[in-house]
């Protein structure tokens, strides 16, 4: 018995289309609102499936010469960004490290240029006193 397709109506309104050979449903077509529609979508079905080529996706890919060397070339790849992933935590790692040294360096030449300033201040102050001092003596003994 050959195969055929039947357009059905669930309901109202509604066409879908069915391939049946030997009793057994072979396929099904979404619903239409249209039977014009349903039409259409059998006589593209009949275009496609005389074309369609048949692959089995349950077997393992051949095993080629072009494949061997993409599957090594991404291998390689992959090694590459991780290395270079590597490299760059390295040099972000050492920046920060230079940065918090710097910081440090400067902090210790900050408090050395203010305990310099301080006792700068204190001859200053130190100076003025005796400056004044050796005035009022000698003003007193004039």
């Amino acid at each position: 018995m050959a195969a055929k397709f039947e357009v059905r109506s669930p309901k109202a309104g509604q066409y879908t289309w069915v391939l049946i050979s030997q009793g057994r449903t072979l396929a099904t077509g979404e619903r239409y609102a249209r039977k014009a529609s349903a039409e259409k979508a059998i006589e593209s079905m009949r275009q496609a499936a005389a074309a369609a080529t048949v692959v089995d996706l349950t077997l393992a890919p051949a095993r080629t010469a072009a494949g061997a060397v993409a599957r090594t070339m991404g291998r390689r790849v992959g090694r590459a960004v991780v290395k270079s992933g590597a490299a760059v935590e390295r040099a972000e790692q050492a920046v920060t490290e230079t940065a918090t040294g710097t910081a440090e360096v400067a902090k210790t030449v900050v408090k050395r240029a203010k305990s310099s300033a301080k006792k700068a201040a204190k001859k200053t102050k130190a100076a003025a006193k005796k400056g004044k001092a050796k005035k009022g003596k000698g003003k007193k003994a004039r």
